[in-house]
């Protein structure tokens, strides 16, 4: 088969790669031996870019807003609704409204209301401070484990695509940040495997098809290395062996993909993967051998995957995936450190607030928050993050709250523990309080029954799934598969994450439990004792399933 020419070669491109990782990483190292001047030279580039912007001059911010100081005294902190008439603005004029550098993409996320947010990805954003966030990422990897630049198939990347956009804002493309397509010029994002059959735009764009693609490139490769970001994606992969154990096996022995001349029939490689998948318990290093580790999160609700991640791969290190979302970069790994990682001090000016603060009441009712700089947190505590960006959305609360593990050489570090207001994420879902809220009541009302308080906790699964209790206060008796069914289709309305992890099969159905109109109601009051009779609250939310019993056997 004739190698077709490609803009990006992966032998042509390595060496360049591995050399911009190298001065990436060290600069990064640097700047963690000055921390202070760092976050100074990070305000200072976010106030020049900003200063002569339409907002900054509407405010008077470019004449007040000069140091660290007045940046903190005279900007409020925001939420990013609070930016949404600005954003606006800054789509209609493609620029130059939050800073002065161009717009080159809007980030599409779900974000916490299931809305899609639209981040802006400015020209000077992208290359000062995200592009170099990806490239200490991969030389952290490399340094770790140098032969998974040995050759074109040892490195499985899954942490970032390649697709057609299909939704605009003004004639920009509006995207999620894994989306790496098309390119924007010669500093964007690039690594050797960025032409490689498995990671062109031609790959289908249906997640259980292009996981098959995947798999069938990487077959009898000798894969080193499975990025993801979240771990369900490497859990899924097994799944998906499964599943397509049977056309899988069809496609090696006869040189197809999908039924389509592929590659040389291979009856050697058929003949052993068809008895490795014979076996209920084969595992993903039965298939590569030489796999030496897998990245992703690890820590929050995504280490509760550690054992299964194991079983899956037994005897594969594991690698931390950067603290991020696309509102920016939070940590970024230097090693294999996998339960906590230093603050990026260089990608955003970052404040944080002690987390027992009720900083959601304050922030919308625009009551000033006293905030504390990286040198002033101490180890143990959990704070609420606030974070300027390079790209115009400055002290913005994100939602997110950290758990300082420690303190190295004046670098917190941290790992991602909860998002304030959210309880769980098994997949990237981010289902709120609000979400499900709706979809029951959505629920209810088409059945015509009337509702009470509810429960909603995790249910850890081959795939995992969510489990609610009800009160059901009138109306007919329902059978609770057909609620089950309802709710699920409601959830895929309120979140498009939801929606889309679901049609993957990496949530399975919801799961409904009702009980008597007072039965939760019950429960929560019994719960209630003299010392936190003021404080106690009913939380919908649950960190286990322990509430059906102990709600039932009352």
């Amino acid at each position: 088969m004739s190698r077709k020419k490609r803009p990006v070669d992966w032998y042509g491109r390595k060496d360049e790669f591995l050399h911009e990782c190298v001065i990436a990483y060290d600069r990064y190292m640097s700047s963690l031996q000055h921390p202070r001047q760092a976050q100074l030279d990070v305000l200072q580039d976010i106030i020049g870019v900003s200063r002569n912007a339409l907002h900054w001059r509407e405010q008077g911010y470019n004449e007040t807003v000069t140091d660290e100081d007045s940046f903190r005294n005279n900007l409020p902190i925001m939420r990013y609704e609070d930016f949404e008439p600005y954003l606006e603005r800054e789509a209609q004029c493609k620029g130059g409204v939050l800073t002065c550098s161009p717009v080159m993409r809007w980030l599409k996320t779900s974000g916490t209301t299931g809305v899609p947010k639209k981040i802006p990805y400015t020209l000077h954003w992208l290359q000062s401070y995200r592009i170099p966030a990806m490239k200490v990422l991969w030389a952290t990897y490399i340094r770790n484990y140098p032969a998974i630049m040995d050759h074109p198939y040892a490195v499985l990347d899954t942490q970032t695509v390649r697709e057609d956009v299909q939704d605009y804002l003004q004639g920009v493309c509006h995207q999620a940040i894994s989306n790496r397509h098309p390119r924007i010029n010669a500093n964007d994002w690039c690594p050797p495997w960025y032409e490689e059959p498995w990671f062109v735009p031609e790959m289908p764009v249906a997640h259980e098809q292009k996981m098959y693609h995947r798999i069938r490139h990487f077959v009898g490769k000798r894969l080193h290395c499975i990025s993801a970001i979240n771990p369900s994606t490497l859990i899924s992969i097994k799944d998906y062996f499964t599943k397509f154990r049977t056309p899988l096996v069809e496609d090696i022995r006869n040189g197809t993909l999908e039924g389509k001349p592929f590659a040389a029939p291979d009856e050697a490689l058929a003949k052993t993967l068809e008895a490795i998948l014979a076996r209920p318990e084969f595992t993903l290093v039965d298939i590569w051998p030489e796999l030496k580790f897998i990245s992703c999160w690890l820590t929050a609700s995504a280490g509760l995957y550690n054992e299964k991640l194991n079983s899956i791969f037994p005897g594969v290190q594991k690698l931390p995936f950067m603290s991020c979302g696309s509102e920016g970069v939070t940590t970024i790994p230097v090693d294999d450190t996998t339960n906590s990682q230093p603050l990026a001090i260089t990608q955003a000016y970052f404040e944080f607030i002690p987390s027992d603060v009720p900083l959601r009441e304050r922030v919308e009712c625009h009551v000033p928050v006293k905030t504390l700089r990286f040198d002033e947190l101490q180890a143990g505590h959990d704070y609420h993050l606030i974070m300027s960006q390079g790209n115009g959305l400055y002290r913005l609360w994100t939602g997110d709250i950290y758990r300082v593990d420690k303190i190295v050489d004046g670098i917190p570090w941290i790992h991602f523990i909860r998002r304030d207001g959210v309880y769980h994420s098994f997949t990237g879902e981010k289902l709120t309080e609000a979400q499900i809220t709706e979809a029951i009541e959505s629920t209810f009302k088409h059945h015509q029954m009337g509702m009470g308080l509810f429960m909603c906790g995790p249910s850890w699964g081959e795939p995992p799934h969510y489990v609610v209790m009800v009160e059901v206060t009138s109306g007919p008796s329902q059978n609770t598969a057909a609620l089950a069914a309802t709710l699920d289709d409601q959830l895929k309305i309120e979140n498009i994450e939801y929606a889309s992890k679901r049609e993957s099969n990496r949530l399975a159905a919801i799961e409904v439990h009702t009980v008597d109109a007072n039965a939760i109601t019950h429960y929560v009051e019994s719960r209630r004792a003299g010392s936190n009779a003021n404080q106690y609250k009913y939380k919908p939310f649950q960190q286990d399933l322990d509430f059906l019993s102990a709600v039932t056997t009352r």
